[in-house]
């Protein structure tokens, strides 16, 4: 899997919102004593994360109520809601609170580091490498493992070493496939357009799938089975291939048919991509629609 995080517009206006220090300090009251609830929680736990006009004034270490009134009102109903009993953080602060944490500056985490699993194609040892907080994984000494570069938060690194950051990146990647898939957009929930890309149609490369958000810059390109291996049809399909799906995420279980994989211009409807895999003596045929929907499966 290969994953390119496009340059977006980004609303300078959510930027210009926490562009004060007073601003800063009237969230940071609510995430030094924040505990995540829902809506419909009990009354005395969400009390827990209720702070009243006084005590987001107090830490501020403001005296004039004006000022911080007028700072106050930026932020409501974007980042605050005033309830009954005080005011709350809305989702969208919760959001930009869990991205802090996430990427937060940490002890110094490997930027090259081996990696306790093998190549799913020559065995040998799989290698991680991390630059700009994209985690990728990849084998040095051939040319057909895919291997994979995704967004990873530098926490993740801190708390996992080995084997279980080999897992951590390509769950985290096949959950945001998954839901791109569906039409949502993992990282701002906006609609996500599904492309097969012609020029790999050729009958010779491996077919991918391009994901793209209309509104962020989140942007991805993956093989084709990784794209549609959450199909039942697609799951049929690998059992009746042979194929060892052992782990409800087995990279190593379509890496390793990947080579066999290729695509055409389906011939009786050219918005169609047919999908050829081969493995062993059977060869599976998928028929995908525009939107990346499989429309039919057949095993020879």
């Amino acid at each position: 899997m290969i994953n390119s995080k496009r340059g977006g517009g980004a609303s300078e206006e959510a930027f210009a919102l926490l562009g004060h220090e007073i601003r800063l300090d009237i969230l940071r009251a609510f995430f030094e004593r924040y505990a995540p609830v829902d809506p419909g929680s009990r009354s005395d736990v969400r009390e827990e994360r209720t702070l009243s006009y006084a005590e987001l004034m107090a830490a501020t270490d403001m005296e004039d109520s004006g000022k911080f009134n007028y700072h106050l009102e930026k932020l409501r109903g974007i980042y605050v809601e005033e309830i009954e009993e005080g005011y709350v953080p809305t989702a969208g602060a919760i959001a930009l609170y869990e991205a802090v944490i996430a990427n937060r500056p940490t002890e110094s985490v490997p930027t090259n580091f081996d990696i306790d699993e093998s190549c799913p194609n020559c065995e040998s040892r799989l290698q991680g490498k991390y630059e700009q907080e994209f985690l990728t994984v990849e084998c040095s000494a051939c040319d057909l493992f895919w291997g994979a570069t995704y967004r990873f938060p530098k926490n993740g690194l801190s708390v996992r070493e080995g084997e279980n950051v080999y897992e951590a990146l390509y769950d985290r990647m096949m959950y945001h496939v998954g839901l791109a898939r569906t039409g949502q957009c993992p990282s701002c929930a906006g609609i996500t357009s599904l492309t097969v890309p012609r020029e790999r149609l050729d009958e010779d490369s491996t077919p991918t799938a391009e994901m793209t958000c209309e509104t962020c810059s989140w942007f991805v390109t993956v093989d084709i089975l990784s794209a549609l291996q959450f199909d039942p049809q697609m799951t049929n399909a690998f059992l009746e291939l042979g194929v060892p799906l052992s782990g409800s995420g087995s990279m190593r279980a379509t890496e390793q048919i990947l080579p066999n994989v290729t695509g055409r211009v389906s011939t009786d409807d050219s918005s169609r991509a047919t999908i050829s895999i081969s493995h062993g003596d059977a060869i599976a045929k998928i028929t995908v629609g525009d939107e990346l929907e499989v429309c039919s499966v057949t095993i020879e």
